[in-house]
């Protein structure tokens, strides 16, 4: 009786000290991923519509004698405004005045000569009316009369190219505009082959602004329509005109040349060559109002494609149909309202039903 008492205790012991053990830990699901969701803009920022550009002339000449031979004369410095037809230099005319003057002389013998034989010509005719010149005669007259007239005009041509060659030995202005630079002096000798430059002749009346778009930004600049600029850095503003877009895009930069017109006046002069911002966010007729997410936020070949939407702590697959209209951004045309939050990046790892945290 005593031992099975023993046994007993040692029994029940044992069994106490073995419910002492913790229980195992329940199962528990994944941890929530941290994620930065964004909402869309309704507007665009204007700063992501802006472009560079450099004003430039719509007409510059590099100005050349059209003569070989040494300057003699300058008549304007760097910073004359000039007038179309106005002589800017001279070369040395004396050999060619002298070329003039022969060729004047040869012209005034062969119209003497020419007279002459015209003359000669009309007596032949009469005494011929009458039968007292042979016929013979009278050939001959009439074709004197017709070498005398070939040679009057042969001489009138040299006269007409000598005089062109003297007017050639001035170096005129092609259009209205400023000097802008002059690279020989007086005594300096120029060629006409290889054109040796004189001058550098700029209309700052007439002027453009080149601009280099980006490839996913020019849809926005239409033809015709107007923009405003702004000089940098001093921050004068002005307007232009579109005048061309160009056609073909540059494949190593992805940008498209558009040319635009300055038009209006300006608080002070525009300078070629000035770097100038130009503002598309309002030019042609796209609406700048809308649903935008940055393209990192859309997984999407051409218009289709698909966001992630966060509801209810975990995120959810939505397909959109999107268009792009700006350097890394996209409009939303259907599939998102304005007031809902996505992933911001989409080629995040996560799945339907991904349990996430929003932590930006």
């Amino acid at each position: 009786m005593w031992m099975a008492a023993v046994l007993a205790t040692v029994v029940t012991t044992g069994c106490a000290k073995g419910s002492d053990k913790p229980p195992l830990p329940a199962e528990q699901g994944p941890a929530a991923l941290g994620v930065k969701a964004i909402t869309p803009a309704t507007e665009l920022s204007a700063n992501v519509t802006r472009v560079t550009g450099q004003v430039r002339s719509k007409q510059e000449a590099t100005l050349s004698a059209q003569a070989t031979g040494t300057i003699a004369k300058m008549h304007v410095k760097v910073g004359d405004k000039v007038k179309k037809g106005q002589s800017l230099a001279v070369l040395d005319t004396s050999n060619v005045a002298i070329g003039v003057e022969q060729a004047r002389a040869v012209k005034a013998a062969a119209d003497a000569t020419l007279q002459l034989a015209t003359s000669n010509l009309e007596r032949v005719r009469k005494v011929a009316e009458g039968g007292g010149v042979a016929a013979a005669s009278l050939d001959q007259a009439e074709i004197g009369q017709k070498q005398a007239a070939a040679q009057a005009a042969q001489a009138g041509a040299a006269v007409k190219m000598a005089e062109e060659n003297l007017r050639d030995m001035a170096i005129i202005a092609p259009f209205d505009g400023v000097i802008t630079a002059r690279t020989k002096n007086i005594g300096d000798t120029v060629a006409m082959m290889p054109p040796t430059p004189v001058f550098t002749l700029v209309d700052t009346t007439g002027l453009e602004v080149r601009a280099l778009v980006p490839e996913s930004v020019v849809d926005k600049v239409k033809q015709g329509s107007r923009t405003q600029g702004t000089v940098s850095p001093s921050g004068m503003r002005f307007e232009v005109q579109v005048a061309t877009v160009g056609a073909v895009v540059d494949a190593t930069n992805r940008t498209v040349e558009v040319l635009a017109d300055v038009v209006g006046e300006t608080a002070s002069p525009l300078r070629p060559g000035a770097l100038v911002e130009l503002d598309f966010s309002s030019a042609g007729e796209s609406d700048d109002k809308g649903v935008f997410l940055p393209a990192q936020a859309v997984n999407a070949k051409g218009q289709q494609g698909f966001v992630w939407v966060v509801q209810d702590g975990t995120v959810r697959k939505r397909d959109v149909r999107v268009e792009r209209v700006l350097p890394g951004y996209v409009r939303v045309l259907q599939g998102l309202a304005a007031e809902e939050r996505v992933l911001a990046d989409s080629s995040l790892d996560v799945k339907e039903g991904t349990a996430v945290r929003v932590v930006q």
